[in-house]
């Protein structure tokens, strides 16, 4: 099926400083193939802010998943996002995930980073955490944030990128996008990344890609680059998409 049948739109109203995300909804099912572990959490995780910020320490950021799929080489990818409830963005965020046993007993245990720079208020940002092994005893995995700040200046340091969907389909094994990053800054910018999420029905991460534009590549304020993203679901019944686009301003030219 091409194109996408509705738009989602994310909850909140986010701030001046936010980076635009075009979330899309498509309803094409693809053959099951890995089995997603039990247990996904949501999970209010307290955030460390940054100095001087004011704004205390009883702050929260939400956990979605993990939801984690055994790779044909036997590992185990663990894909999920974290929320921002704040009426701020955050930046820096890291992620742990810990396998557990039935009893809830922690058996192994790895983190990462948050795959968006900022996160703005309102809005969502997939992570992954791959283990190399599924230790014995495994039944489910718990995810948490252990570190992030609270994001100052955001609006400076980052562009405002918008993204324009072409088209969309699955192709084989993979669900293929066209898009088109505008940048609506008024100044040039650079660093730029594209990232996509894969969703189930439930909003479960199925999979995700992050891409970047070439090194010293740059966007004109009001310049448009077109890109086509693949991601192949790591989980079954794939039926739609989030992306986002962000990249650093470049103020001295």
């Amino acid at each position: 099926m091409a194109g996408c049948g509705q738009v989602w739109s994310s909850n909140g109203t986010p701030p001046s400083t936010r980076q635009p995300t075009l979330p899309l909804l498509g309803y094409t099912l693809v053959p099951p193939s890995l089995t997603p572990s039990l247990w996904p959490v949501y999970t209010p995780t307290p955030l460390l802010t940054s100095e001087g910020s004011g704004l205390g320490p009883a702050l929260y950021l939400t956990v979605i998943g993990p939801t984690c799929y055994e790779t044909p080489v036997s590992s185990l990818i663990c894909l999920g996002q974290v929320r921002n409830t704040l009426g701020v963005p955050v930046e820096h965020v890291t992620v742990g995930v810990q396998l557990l046993d039935r009893n809830g007993t922690p058996l192994a245990q790895g983190e990462t980073f948050l795959s968006r720079v900022v996160l703005p208020a309102g809005l969502v940002g997939p992570y992954r955490v791959l283990f190399e092994r599924i230790p014995e005893g495994y039944a489910g995995a718990y995810g948490f944030v252990k570190s992030g700040q609270v994001a100052t200046d955001a609006g400076v340091r980052y562009a405002e990128l918008e993204l324009r969907q072409l088209s969309g389909t699955f192709v084989m094994d993979q669900y293929q996008v066209a898009l088109s990053v505008v940048n609506k800054s008024r100044y040039p910018v650079e660093h730029v990344s594209v990232t996509m999420t894969l969703l189930d029905r439930d909003g479960n991460v199925t999979g995700f890609r992050q891409v970047y534009l070439e090194a010293g590549q740059r966007l004109k304020p009001g310049e448009s680059l077109a890109l086509t993203m693949k991601v192949i679901p790591q989980g079954p019944n794939t039926v739609g998409f989030d992306a986002f686009a962000e990249g650093r301003l470049v103020r001295n030219n």
